[in-house]
């Protein structure tokens, strides 16, 4: 039977060059994050920010969106920007259109960067952020973020 190399697999068999900590025996990391207790409505394009994640890191597919119910329709994009200039990587990183109009905990994994085996390690020091959609987020509602990277 064939057997193929992922590109990890290569580096350790040709010994050459060394696995990166997000490839290997890296820490799993959670940038977690809540709403405040009281915030006002957010309007359709307003951010939200979630925190910041340090250059070489990986995000997994582990990520979750837990909330309580809110405005019909409305729905969260988790992207990343970068620290130093603030300019968008992509709007829709992580997550696209998570439902945060009905109570519950949420898959966020379904982002351009990283659905369907595409591997997205920052380059340099990110900020995690969320932008509404569909409608406005209600004031008030209990919200929680959980994005899972992998870095040492």
């Amino acid at each position: 039977m064939a057997e193929v190399n992922t590109t990890q697999g290569a580096k350790i068999v040709n010994r050459t060059p060394k696995l990166l900590p997000h490839e290997s025996f890296g820490r799993k990391r959670i940038l977690a994050s809540k709403m405040p207790t009281t915030y006002a409505q957010l309007a359709i394009g307003d951010t939200i920010f979630i925190g910041r994640v340090p250059a070489g890191s990986r995000f997994t597919g582990n990520n979750l969106v837990s909330c309580a119910t809110g405005t019909a329709s409305c729905t969260l994009s988790i992207g990343t920007r970068s620290t130093a200039t603030q300019v968008v990587a992509s709007a829709t990183a992580i997550a696209s259109a998570i439902d945060v109009a009905t109570a519950g905990q949420k898959s966020a994994n379904n982002g351009a960067l990283i659905a369907n085996g595409v591997e997205y390690i920052t380059t340099e020091e990110v900020d995690v952020y969320a932008t509404v959609a569909g409608a406005v987020l209600a004031a008030n509602q209990a919200l929680k973020f959980e994005i899972e990277y992998v870095n040492d």
